[in-house]
């Protein structure tokens, strides 16, 4: 991994941007810390939503809520997304032909995000900064299409908070990852808070229920609130932060 910038911001934090590259591809990313911090800390791995980036407005919202945790933060941008191109809203055509890819058959798009985060976990574990087995992960819509894999697939995260995403709607029947989302429900094995939108146009209630009734995990809870798509409530955004910033201070506690 290659680090292209070191930065104080406002907040007392320090962010430093990152290329990891893992073979089949690059991706950019960014970490954030508490400036001068001395000792190790749990870290969370934030997915941003369609049409969003690493440094999107709800990205910044979960780094700031962690970082009065005492949690460190890093993100880094989806396929086409950010610096990897042209996306910058989900209805974009571009947005649609990503989850239209030939090779999208064999879970290629999703496989090869669940490689970048792979590949962006080992170069921040290998600086040493962070606990070991304190590590989260925290995404919403396609945070969590693309989270939900990596999560299972990746057993050095040990908590999760997810959501705003299900196996039935048009989001799924549009990307075509409905059957990938529920063979991967089936595996999450850690504790897990899914959140969904009651009136959410975009991932349909029942799917949402079914995503959350296939995790086998025996520490998981479900939290609802009125409203569409994008009407999550600031009280239910700091529940997710309070709930993964709770279980991996539980990990050391």
């Amino acid at each position: 991994m290659q680090w292209t910038s070191d930065t104080p911001i406002e907040g007392g934090l320090r962010e430093r941007r990152f290329d990891a590259d893992h073979g089949a591809g690059s991706v950019t990313g960014v970490l954030w810390t508490r400036a001068g911090a001395t000792g190790r800390t749990p870290l969370v791995l934030v997915g941003h939503g369609g049409g969003s980036n690493k440094l999107g407005p709800n990205v910044i919202e979960a780094r700031d809520a962690y970082a009065a945790h005492g949690v460190a933060v890093a993100a880094i941008d989806g396929p086409l997304h950010g610096d990897r191109g042209p996306v910058t809203d989900s209805t974009q055509p571009e947005y649609a032909a990503m989850w239209k890819r030939p090779s999208f058959g064999d879970g290629a798009i999703v496989d090869g995000m669940v490689a970048d985060w792979r590949a962006s976990l080992d170069g921040l574990l290998a600086t040493g900064e962070f606990l070991d087995g304190a590590v989260g992960y925290h995404g919403l819509s396609m945070g969590t299409m693309f989270g939900l894999p990596f999560v299972v697939a990746e057993p050095r995260v040990v908590a999760a908070s997810l959501g705003l995403c299900g196996t039935g709607g048009s989001s799924i029947d549009r990307s075509g990852i409905g059957p990938r989302l529920t063979a991967d429900a089936a595996k999450l094995r850690v504790p897990v808070l899914f959140h969904f939108q009651w009136d959410d146009e975009r991932f349909s209630r029942a799917g949402s229920l079914e995503m959350f009734d296939r995790f086998p995990t025996n520490d998981k809870r479900l939290q609802s609130t009125p409203g569409m798509h994008a009407d999550t409530s600031p009280e239910a955004k700091a529940a997710l932060v309070r709930f993964l910033a709770e279980r991996l201070a539980l990990v050391h506690a």
